[in-house]
């Protein structure tokens, strides 16, 4: 989705776009990796999951802070176009899941 966002971007407003949007398309994949090899690894306990599900979300927001930082530190970064792709696979990660169980849900009601 990344991907698609930025050649859109490039191909219809040019390199700066195109860059910023593939930045922010970037920052939620490291993010979102941060978070789910730290929430992942193995665990003990219940609460011991529980307290690396927390430290990934953690992570999660700490990456995805500094990033921001360092990208808006540069000067040169178009803002719509990074957010846009940043916001863009959090909205797919939100509502694939719950069109996929209501699917699931009509076809067992047939």
């Amino acid at each position: 989705m990344t991907a698609v966002i930025a050649l859109i971007c490039y191909i219809g407003w040019g390199a700066r776009p195109g860059l910023s949007a593939l930045a922010g398309g970037g920052i939620g994949v490291l993010a979102n990796l941060f978070m789910t090899l730290t929430a992942l690894r193995p665990s003990s306990s219940a609460a011991g999951a529980l307290g690396r599900l927390l430290l990934g979300q953690f992570m999660k927001v700490a990456v995805t802070v500094v990033l921001f930082v360092l990208v808006a530190r540069t000067g040169k970064v178009v803002w719509p176009a990074l957010l846009v792709a940043f916001i863009a696979p959090l909205v797919v990660f939100w509502f694939v899941p719950a069109l996929a169980a209501r699917a699931r849900r009509v076809k067992v009601e047939s």
